[in-house]
């Protein structure tokens, strides 16, 4: 399944969700966590832990307020909405919350499965590339660190987007037109 695709449930699943059913909420668990933890990661830079409490509590509040969705929109727009305020408000919670480097892997654990053909140029030429676009990516707006993470992380169309957006799909194009615009200035001042 792709990315893209992780919320794509149909009724009857959406249904269980909506009546409480364990198993379906496990499966909604399992299909999209790791999602959101990207975007966490990707948009705000925080620590893995404060990354977890920010994911559990997100599922904790969904469990409680998907029994209010609307049949009559899209169920991804309205858990994305509900994931993004949780997130708004655990930001106005913590004030003082501390924006570390995301840390793709364990060092030691990396150079014990390191294989000989490996070409580590490589490997640090795409670490350097990262950091770039990471330190680019962290002096954007959150809107557009958001519009970024959807259309390139997440790979949805901007039909999607404008709806979890909740704006218009030309505002989309336009918008992400504007922060691409921005990355790519602060990623050319960069080097």
């Amino acid at each position: 399944m792709s990315l893209a695709k992780n919320m794509d449930f149909d009724k009857e699943f959406i249904e269980q969700l909506v009546k409480q059913d364990q198993r379906a909420f496990n499966e909604f668990y399992l299909k999209t966590v790791d999602m959101f933890f990207r975007y966490i990661n990707s948009n705000f830079f925080v620590s893995k832990e404060e990354a977890e409490d920010i994911i559990s509590n997100f599922y904790v509040k969904r469990w409680n307020v998907v029994k209010k969705y609307d049949f009559k929109q899209s169920f991804s727009a309205f858990a994305w909405t509900v994931f993004k305020n949780l997130v708004k408000d655990s930001f106005k919670k913590q004030k003082d919350i501390s924006f570390s480097s995301f840390d793709y892997q364990d060092w030691e654990s990396f150079e014990e499965n390191i294989e000989d053909e490996f070409d580590i140029f490589e490997l640090l030429e795409t670490d350097f590339q990262f950091k770039q676009i990471e330190d680019a990516m962290k002096q954007l707006d959150i809107e557009s660190r958001e519009l970024i993470y959807l259309k390139f992380i997440e790979e949805k169309e901007n039909m999607e987007i404008a709806e979890i957006l909740q704006i218009s799909n030309e505002n989309v194009r336009q918008k992400l037109s504007r922060s691409l615009k921005k990355l790519k200035s602060l990623l050319i001042n960069e080097t």
